[in-house]
């Protein structure tokens, strides 16, 4: 999976996302959030909660641009001594609204923030928590 710094502008698949949104969505500035690689440092913490839990029900009801392959968490997949990748794994992006701003996180970013102590940006979370899905 590709790294990008935390509430940079999301650019990876931008033109296929600026031709599908509509609604609230058309215009609004897109930030990364989660996109971890190995090798890179990022924010470890004691999440909220509810966090873990409302990111896993996002990954379903705020899915977005689907890849037709998969990526697999880094450090999970490095664990295999079979040189084959497994354990978690992800296809897809999920958008959640924030203030005045979209972020885009992968789909694994429930596991990151459970199994590896990531803790997003703060104004991130906060849109998590106040979504129409929180607990």
């Amino acid at each position: 999976m590709t790294y990008y710094a935390d509430l940079t502008p999301y650019t990876y698949d931008r033109d296929n996302w600026d031709s599908e949104a509509s609604g609230i969505w058309r215009g609004v500035e897109v930030l990364n959030v989660g996109w971890l690689g190995r090798g890179k440092r990022y924010s470890q913490g004691s999440p909220p909660p509810s966090l873990v839990e409302t990111l896993k029900r996002m990954t379903r009801t705020h899915r977005a641009q689907q890849t037709r392959g998969f990526h697999f968490c880094p450090w999970c997949a490095s664990r295999r001594s079979s040189g084959v990748p497994d354990g978690p794994r992800g296809g897809a992006e999920m958008r959640v609204m924030g203030s005045g701003v979209a972020y885009a996180a992968p789909e694994l970013i429930a596991h990151y923030v459970e199994a590896h102590d990531y803790l997003p940006p703060a104004e991130f979370i906060e849109a998590v928590l106040s979504s129409d899905v929180a607990a």
